[in-house]
């Protein structure tokens, strides 16, 4: 029966020319690989173990730290309340995760200027209805009610690269051990087609910090310290890749201990940036991954702080682990190690052709096609996601991956032993939901758009001058009692009051949408979770041992104690 299991899970980490001596394309498979198998087949102990700890280095964390926090929008109107506040929520909780000691610096929007740099959005605020309509039937809406005031934050300076430098120059004099921790709280952009993974940081005044960029900086400071990003942008993913030579992940490894914890991958804008003033509606990554670590949420409630592997207190990791679990956000977090996983796969498993944009891991690396069975010449599809078993995840996974595996089945209402299945039937489901109220969106829109496009034509014949929103006549209808005439014909027939209906309906379908969206998502974290379970798995079998001690030397730096 175990020979039987071995094949299978064979069958799904080997293809067909892995059993000859030579692959279709020629090349001789490693010894060490050939070894793997014959270890998995014939229950051999496997001669791939990691190297003997050496003495602590900077991927353990017991020293000095020093913080950088780093963010706020690159413009007034692309910096949020939110982003202010969540600032003022790590100052708060500071002290309860163990850095009252560290030295801490703060660039913030525009520093300490006095302009107005901070945009919020408060409910009780009212916009005249003659500027709602205007702003509905010839210009935009999004933003209307917002207003601006300067930070109140005092921070050290500006986010700007001068300032980033001058941190930098003042912690590389440093020669003693200690750790680095970056909290970068702001907006982000996505990279190129050619350097997907080259994302970007906004820093103030639209200046871009691109991953090379930032390594570069990185690069700079003593081999003896270690640093730790928590990052919560749009595309923060791409920042995972500070672990490699130029940020680039087809280069080697970067020989500074560096680890890092990213609001969602490098493909996906991120939730929590919103200039709404009701604090209790703030929900991004950092917010509920301070709150693990603190047990107090941003608005005070007292939470259990997570503890997967027992020992007693809560580790990035394990706060990461907590966010994945807990956040109901469009996030799909990841962590540096996730993306080590992926680089130290065997060049035996890596893609030869092109692959779907939308294929998961599994799909892109692992065997796709048909192989045949050692003792048969028939063809039969090649095991994958959906056969592997909650037990034997369970087995290889780490306390903080089988968190997640746990509690995300449990959120999911996963019953069965298989999540693979059922997480395949619930995908679909969601798909077709989603694909419905898409389609009832759209023609609510539609609608909203003939009601719109009715009155354009109505205020236009009797005030052509409407159409340039700077005409001294539009400027005239909007600040004196004429405006009253412009109200009555967009009344007429009740066609305004129709098309406020149509757009309620709108957005109450993309609120719906958006829940939809959410549940996606966390099937999305779950298939990570699953993969970086076997990938690790993967790993520990035909790894070398240098790739096993690199990648435990990170889960060491990730699973620190601030």
């Amino acid at each position: 029966m175990k020979l039987l299991f071995l094949t299978t899970i064979l069958s799904f980490f080997v293809p067909s020319f892995f059993l000859s001596a030579c692959p279709a394309d020629g090349k001789k498979i490693r010894p060490e690989v050939i070894e793997a198998i014959d270890a998995l087949l014939n229950e051999k102990p496997i001669n791939n173990k990691p190297a003997p700890e050496q003495k602590p280095d900077p991927f353990t964390v017991e020293n000095s730290s020093h913080i950088l926090v780093l963010g706020g929008g690159y413009s007034p109107s692309g910096n949020q309340i939110s982003l202010e506040s969540n600032v003022k929520y790590f100052r708060k909780i500071r002290a309860s995760i163990g850095l009252t000691k560290a030295s801490m610096h703060t660039y913030f929007a525009d520093g300490k200027e006095q302009g107005r740099d901070l945009q919020f959005f408060d409910p009780n605020f009212s916009v005249p209805d003659i500027n709602l309509v205007f702003a509905e039937l010839f210009g935009k809406t999004k933003g209307i009610a917002n207003q601006y005031r300067s930070n109140q934050l005092n921070p050290n300076g500006s986010s700007n690269l001068a300032n980033l430098d001058q941190w930098f120059n003042q912690r590389k004099k440093s020669q003693k051990a200690g750790t680095n921790l970056i909290y970068f709280t702001g907006h982000g952009g996505k990279g190129d087609s050619k350097n997907p993974h080259n994302t970007t940081a906004y820093l103030w005044s639209n200046v871009r910090l691109k991953v090379t960029d930032f390594v570069k900086k990185l690069d700079n400071l003593p081999i003896e310290q270690s640093t730790i990003l928590v990052m919560v942008q749009c595309y923060s993913g791409g920042f995972a890749n500070v672990l490699f030579e130029n940020g680039d992940p087809k280069k080697g490894l970067s020989k500074h201990a560096r680890a890092g914890f990213f609001s969602t991958i490098q493909t996906r804008v991120a939730a929590g940036c919103t200039p709404d003033i009701r604090e209790e509606n703030y929900q991004e990554y950092s917010t509920s991954f301070w709150e693990a670590l603190s047990g107090v949420s941003r608005i005070g409630k007292k939470i259990s702080k997570p503890d997967y592997n027992s020992d007693g207190q809560t580790s990035l990791m394990e706060a990461h682990s907590y966010v994945s679990i807990n956040s109901n956000t469009i996030d799909i977090p990841i962590k540096t190690s996730d993306v080590l996983l992926r680089k130290f796969l065997p060049d035996e498993f890596k893609p030869k052709a092109k692959t779907p944009k939308k294929a998961g891991v599994l799909d892109k690396y692992l065997p796709k096609f048909l192989k045949k069975d050692l003792n048969s010449t028939d063809s039969q599809p090649v095991v994958k996601l959906e056969d592997f078993s909650k037990s034997i995840l369970s087995e290889w996974a780490n306390p903080e991956e089988k968190a997640v595996l746990v509690n995300l089945s449990e959120i999911l209402e996963l019953m069965e032993d298989y999540p693979g299945k059922e997480i395949k039937k619930l995908q679909e489901q969601l798909k077709k939901e989603r694909g419905s109220i898409e389609k009832d969106k759209k023609k609510a829109s539609d609608q909203k758009n003939k009601y719109r496009d009715e009155l354009r034509k109505l205020l236009i014949s009797k005030h052509p001058e409407i159409s340039n929103p700077y005409h001294p006549t539009t400027t005239l209808l909007l600040s004196t009692d004429q405006k009253q005439g412009v109200l009555k014909i967009v009344n007429q027939k009740g066609t305004w009051k129709k098309l406020l209906e149509e757009k309620g309906k709108v957005e109450k379908l993309e609120s719906q949408r958006f829940i939809v969206e959410k549940q996606e998502v966390k099937i999305m974290r779950l298939r990570r979770c699953i993969e970086n379970i076997i990938l690790a798995h993967l790993l520990t079998k035909i790894g070398s041992s240098e790739q096993i001690r690199q990648y435990n030397r990170l889960l060491t730096l990730e699973r620190s104690i601030l």
